[in-house]
C-alpha cells in the first residue's frame, strides 16, 4: 500500500495563476509519499530521522519518542517508487533485549561490526546486543553495541536496573566510511568513534570551558573535509558550539568556540554547501541560520581558549545568514521555531546543497503549528537566498512538520524526508521549484 500527500511549493504557487488547494484524493505520482506508521508505535512517530545510502539503496529509519519507543526501517530505492511499509521495525524495539531510542539517530552506508564491514547500518540507542553500549543494528538484522567511555556505562547499568534511561545523541558524515560522534548530555561528555573502529576517543575541552548545562551535546554534526572531520558539539543553553578537528588516523584537536549569538546551536547539520569537496557547517541559533566554511574550521589551529565567538571566524568562513521567510500559504515567523531542525541537500542535483530549514510551528492556510520546511540557496545573497517551501496540503494543526529532517539520496540528487510527530506523521518531498521541468521524474510536474 501507498499513502501519498501532495506538497506544494510555497513560494512557486504564490505566483501562479492557478488556483491550488487540496490534492490529497490524488495516491498516483504525487509530489510527497507519507510513510505507513507501524501499528507497534504508539508514540511520536516523526520525532527523529535518519537515512543512508549504499550500492544503489537508499533507506530511511524513522524514530517515535526518545526512550520510549523504537524506530522503523523504510527502503525508498533509488528511483521515485518508494516503499512506504516499514521492512523492520526491530530497531531499538526492546522486543528481545534492553534498548533505548536516542533523540538523534544516526546512519552508516558501512559500518564495522566486530566480525565484518556490514552495509546499510544505523545506530539507534543505547542497550544490549552482544553487550551494553550503544546498539548499532544493520539491515540484515545484525545487531551489535560500541562500548562507551566508562561514566557513561557506568549511567547504563543504573538504567538497567532502575528503568531509568538517558538520552544518547549521535550523528555521522554521509561518506562511505563515516565517523560516529556520540554524547551523554547529562555528564557533559562526547566522544567519537574513528572510521571502521569499534573503539571510541574522547573529546576534551579547554579548564573552565562553560559548557555545564543539560543542553549538552542535543545537537552534534560531522563535516568530512580534505584530511579528516570538523566534530561540533552545541550547548544551545548556553549559546555555545564546540569545535574540534581529527585526522584520518584519530587524532582529535580543540579548535574553539563559536558563541556570542542568543541560542546559538539549537540545531545543527554539516553537507557540502559551497560546492567544494568539503562538509559545511550549519547552525542555527534563535532567528537565524549560518552557514560556515567546514575547510575553513578543519584549518583552524589547537587552541586552548576559552572565548567563544562567530566573530573570530576566520575571513570570509561566515558564508551566509538567513532569517524566516514566509508566503501567501505561511506565515507566524515569530513563533514559527525557524531553525529547530536543519538539513543539507543536493536537491536540484547541480554539486552544491541547499539548506532546509525546519519551522515546526509555522502556520500553513491558517493551521496553527502546522509547520512547513523552508529552503535556502546560500550561495545567493541574503534577499535572494530563501527559495522555495514545503508543506503538506493537507496540513492539520498541531502536526509540527518539520521536527526533523533528512535529505535522502536517491539517483543524482537528494530528496527530503521530514517528520510531523504531533501528528504521528513522516513524509517524503520529492519536488524543487530549483529543478528543471521534467527532470526529476512523473513525481514532479
Amino acid at each position: 500500500m501507498r499513502a501519498s500527500l501532495l506538497v506544494l511549493g510555497g513560494l512557486a504557487l504564490a505566483s501562479s495563476a492557478c488556483s491550488w488547494t487540496r490534492f490529497d484524493d490524488v495516491t498516483a505520482d504525487s509530489p510527497i509519499v507519507l510513510f505507513e506508521k507501524p501499528g507497534a508505535m504508539k508514540s511520536g512517530f516523526g520525532v527523529t530521522l535518519a537515512t543512508a545510502t549504499n550500492d544503489g539503496t537508499t533507506e530511511v529509519l524513522v524514530g517515535g519518542a526518545t526512550n520510549v519507543s523504537g524506530a522503523a526501517l523504510y527502503d525508498i530505492g533509488n528511483d521515485d517508487s518508494p516503499g512506504t511499509t516499514s521492512i523492520d521495525t526491530g530497531y531499538c524495539s526492546g522486543s528481545s533485549q534492553d534498548c533505548y531510542l536516542s533523540s538523534r539517530i544516526a546512519g552508516f552506508a558501512k559500518a564495522q561490526g566486530p566480525d565484518q564491514v556490514r552495509p546499510l547500518c544505523f545506530a539507534v540507542g543505547t542497550g544490549t546486543a552482544d553487550k551494553s553500549g550503544l546498539v548499532v543494528r544493520c539491515k540484515d538484522t545484525a545487531e551489535y553495541a560500541l562500548e562507551m567511555p566508562e561514566v557513561a556505562q557506568k549511567l547504563l547499568a543504573v538504567t538497567f536496573a532502575q528503568n531509568q534511561p538517558y538520552d544518547h545523541p549521535m550523528a555521522t558524515d554521509r561518506t562511505d566510511d563515516p565517523v560516529l560522534l556520540a554524547s551523554l548530555p547529562e555528564k557533559r561528555i562526547a566522544w567519537f568513534y574513528p572510521s571502521r573502529s569499534l573503539e571510541f576517543s574522547a573529546l576534551g575541552l579547554p579548564d573552565d570551558a562553560d559548557a555545564d548545562d543539560p543542553s549538552f551535546g542535543q545537537s552534534l554534526a560531522v563535516l568530512a573535509v580534505d584530511g579528516g572531520r570538523v566534530l561540533a558539539v552545541a550547548v544551545p543553553g548556553k549559546s555555545r558550539v564546540f569545535l574540534w578537528k581529527t585526522d584520518d588516523d584519530g587524532n582529535s584537536a580543540y579548535v574553539g568556540c563559536l558563541g556570542d549569538v542568543d541560542g546559538l546551536g539549537r540545531a545543527l547539520a554539516s553537507g557540502r554547501v559551497n560546492g567544494d569537496d568539503a562538509d559545511d557547517l550549519v547552525v542555527s541559533d534563535n532567528v537565524n541560520v549560518h552557514v560556515i566554511d567546514g575547510a575553513a574550521l578543519f584549518d583552524l589551529p589547537g587552541t586552548d581558549s576559552r572565548e567563544c565567538s562567530l566573530s573570530s571566524l576566520p575571513r570570509g568562513a561566515l558564508l551566509n545568514s538567513f532569517g524566516c521567510g514566509s508566503t501567501s500559504s505561511l506565515s507566524g515567523c515569530e513563533q514559527s521555531e525557524f531553525g529547530a531542525a536543519l538539513a543539507v541537500g543536493d536537491l536540484d542535483g547541480d554539486g552544491d546543497g541547499e539548506v532546509v530549514v525546519g519551522a515546526p510551528k509555522m502556520t500553513v492556510r491558517d493551521e496553527e503549528n502546522a509547520g512547513a520546511l523552508l529552503i535556502y540557496d546560500a550561495d545567493l545573497a541574503d534577499e535572494e537566498s530563501f527559495v522555495d517551501s514545503k508543506f503538506i496540503s493537507s496540513a492539520e494543526n498541531g502536526d509540527e512538520l518539520g521536527r526533523a529532517i533528512v535529505t535522502p539520496h536517491i539517483g543524482n540528487r537528494d530528496i527530503i524526508a521530514a517528520g510531523a510527530p504531533g501528528g504521528g506523521k513522516a513524509a517524503l518531498f520529492y519536488c524543487s521549484s530549483l529543478l528543471a521541468p521534467g527532470a526529476a521524474g512523473s513525481r514532479c510536474p
